[in-house]
């Protein structure tokens, strides 16, 4: 059986680089996308004055319904068990890093989790356009270039050139919410809800719509080619999702059969399900309704250079007069494996 699982995205900067804003403009968009924030103080949000329905010293339920919670580093890997057990019914969780821990602490709290419902959903940099901190930026799986109404869009591109991952220009923090999560569609109240209010009271602060490109192939893919490239933060790319199958053989096994690893009974199937958010990777098993002879998978970013990525991957589609692979070339992929770790 296939277990729920939860991204868990960071967000770090520095003070006043505008992380604020975008965990803010996330959850007025969310618009029935259910997320959960982990934060020091509801002072530090400007959620705290019309969304948050009265103070809670640890979770509060926001009107969108979206989850606030207060906590230091030391009650961190408590309050995320409590967000990404199935009955919260959380999409997304968003930690907001300033004084909690430092990001490279958060990663590895996360990357070492066992909980089984919480998976690693990158970490994003925001950082100040008019003076961007190029280290953080060399750390981030997704680099948010805040401030583009300030100071222009040249900060962008010195990003770019040292940034691992994806980068998105911004102005007051306004990020797509689709670059981090699907977005999910639920019945909405009769009435206005208090953030949509908000919302209408403060004015908009309009995002850079995501946009999309779709990719379909009947041969497998190459493990460690498609690797490669995910790895490598491909422009204009912020998230990609889909299923891909592997050439038989490449993992070992035909399909059926099965291995042991750590002590846990694991498939080790053909065709997986993807997903990345900037460079961070993760994949598993494609539930069994899910299939393809080759690969379905839709890429999700800005300024998306649709011929180039289309060539990318069709480089990474098995020839006809390629060698089989060995019983391990499947590793370079599924060592981003997410579910090994049974519920």
């Amino acid at each position: 059986m296939t277990v729920r699982t939860v991204p868990v995205v960071l967000v770090a900067g520095h003070l006043g680089v505008g992380k604020s804003s975008l965990v803010n403009h996330l959850l007025r968009h969310a618009d029935g996308t259910r997320i959960g924030v982990v934060v020091n103080d509801f002072g530090a949000l400007g959620i705290d004055a019309m969304l948050v329905a009265g103070q809670a010293s640890s979770v509060t339920a926001l009107s969108n319904g979206c989850l606030c919670c207060v906590t230091d580093a030391d009650g961190l890997s408590a309050v995320l068990a409590d967000l990404v057990a199935p009955a919260t019914g959380l999409d997304l969780v968003v930690v907001e890093a300033s004084g909690l821990a430092e990001p490279r602490e958060l990663v590895r709290l996360l990357l070492a989790s066992s909980d089984p419902h919480a998976v690693y959903g990158g970490l994003v940099a925001v950082l100040d356009a008019c003076a961007p901190d190029l280290d953080h930026a060399r750390l981030a799986d997704l680099a948010v270039v805040n401030g583009l109404d300030r100071c222009g869009p040249a900060a962008v591109e010195a990003v770019r050139a040292v940034a691992p991952g994806a980068v998105v220009g911004t102005s007051h923090g306004a990020l797509d919410p689709a670059l981090l999560v699907d977005p999910v569609r639920r019945p909405q109240p009769a009435q206005l809800t208090l953030d949509a209010l908000l919302r209408e009271a403060d004015g908009e602060h309009p995002h850079v719509a995501a946009s999309s490109v779709s990719f379909a192939s009947e041969r497998p893919l190459d493990a460690g080619r498609l690797a490669a490239f995910l790895e490598s933060g491909p422009a204009g790319v912020v998230r990609m999702k889909g299923i891909v199958r592997l050439p038989v053989g490449a993992s070992g096994a035909t399909g059926e059969d099965e291995e042991r690893g750590g002590g846990v009974l694991i498939e080790t199937p053909d065709v997986w399900e993807v997903q990345t958010v900037g460079t961070a990777i993760r994949v598993r098993p494609a539930p069994g309704r899910l299939t393809t002879r080759g690969a379905r998978l839709v890429l999700i970013g800005t300024d998306l250079d649709e011929p180039a990525l289309r060539a990318a991957l069709e480089d990474c589609a098995v020839r006809e007069d390629e060698p089989a692979p060995s019983e391990h070339a499947a590793l370079a992929l599924t060592r981003y494996r997410i579910d090994l770790t049974s519920a």
